[in-house]
């Protein structure tokens, strides 16, 4: 039974079969009621973008480490139908609750209640309807472990940065990877393409020396057919011309 509901079971009724939550050996507390809260609602303080470092040498365990292609064949995505992904696959989702749940149980800052005990203990509260009241309920009763506003604004923040650099070391690695698999292979296509392209001309060059060689003999060709069976012809014609006489004169004389 999480801590939360630990001290609120007196007063509220919860389902048995709902998941447990918490961390393990927090500080426990003797049973309270939810007093109502007092403090003036005050906006929330937009979370400063996180800039993590640029490492030309990046690594990261779903690339480059144990994890990397692990993603089985059930794992498929889902697309919309403008062909961009629809949601994350199962894979990508618990590797950021993994890194949550490793950096809450070892990181010195995440001592104590915190952002994720207190985003844990909500789930336990999530009878009661009305979400402003769910929240207050949960920040009150934690406030008895420690928990403070600053102290729960400063973990979540954290939270958001350790992500971020999580989230720039994986570009970093996707890109070195990018270009070891794919760029390499894209310049090599591109030579190749250069090379075909070559090909392509040297043979249409050879075709068209082709075609002006098979005209330049066609031509001489027929001009040489046309010289031998003149030749023939008149040769023929001189040989019936002087046969004609030869008959002529047989029968004269």
């Amino acid at each position: 039974m999480s801590f939360l509901k630990q001290l609120l079971t007196p007063f509220v009724e919860f389902d048995e079969q709902q998941k447990q939550k918490g961390k393990e050996n927090k500080p426990a507390a003797a049973p309270v009621t939810p007093p109502p809260s007092t403090e003036p609602a005050a906006p929330p303080t937009p979370p400063k973008a996180a800039v993590p470092p640029v490492d030309a040498n990046a690594t990261h365990p779903l690339i480059t480490g144990s994890a990397a292609n692990t993603v089985t064949a059930n794992q498929t995505p889902v697309y919309s139908p403008a062909g961009t992904i629809a949601g994350p696959l199962p894979e990508h989702e618990q590797y950021f609750e993994r890194l949550i749940d490793e950096a809450n149980a070892k990181n010195p800052m995440f001592q104590g209640t915190d952002y994720k005990e207190f985003v844990d203990s909500k789930v336990d509260i999530d009878d009661i309807q009305d979400e402003a009241i769910r929240y207050r309920t949960a920040y009150n009763v934690l406030k008895s472990t420690g928990l403070t506003k600053e102290n729960l604004m400063s973990t979540g923040q954290e939270y958001l940065n350790i992500i971020g650099r999580d989230l720039n070391a994986f570009q970093n690695a996707h890109g070195q990877q990018y270009q070891k698999e794919v760029r390499q292979k894209e310049l090599l296509i591109q030579k190749k393409a250069e090379e075909l392209q070559a090909l392509t001309q040297k043979i249409n060059a050879l075709k068209a020396e082709i075609n002006q060689i098979t005209n330049d003999i066609n031509i001489t060709k027929d001009k040489l057919n046309t010289t031998k069976n003149s030749f023939l012809l008149a040769g023929e014609n001189k040989q019936k011309e002087i046969q004609t006489e030869l008959e002529k004169i047989a029968q004269y004389f």
